[in-house]
């Protein structure tokens, strides 16, 4: 038999649940991005959609993928897929963070690191 390295199935309630946990950090980051990296950025929810503008119009969009329990993330330099491993959101094919992810994405976007 073959273990999956993606937790067990969450019932959808709990699935949207950490949707929210998750939505609810990153508008906390990008709040943080805003006053302590002095950035012209925003994150506005669109339906279950999570959008993060930046002042060059550019767009990080987040949105779950419920029948999968998946969230994706696009932004102009890719498109990445996350599924809940050990309590962690991780991209479908390198395993990297979610978090760790978010961060490079708005760094490409902005020319510069960002915390």
């Amino acid at each position: 038999m073959v273990v999956s390295p993606w937790d067990e199935s969450m019932t959808e309630t709990e699935f949207l649940d950490q949707v929210a946990t998750v939505w609810r950090g990153v508008e906390s980051k990008v709040d943080l991005w805003a006053d302590e990296q002095d950035l012209d950025v925003e994150a506005c929810r669109v339906g279950p959609v999570l959008e993060i503008e930046f002042d060059s119009g550019r767009k990080i969009v987040i949105n779950p993928q419920t029948p999968m329990q998946q969230i994706w993330l696009a932004s102009p330099h890719g498109a990445f897929h996350f599924q809940c491993q050990g309590g962690q959101w991780v991209d479908t094919r390198t395993g990297t963070d979610f978090w760790a992810v978010l961060a490079e994405q708005a760094k490409l976007i902005l020319g510069r690191a960002i915390d």
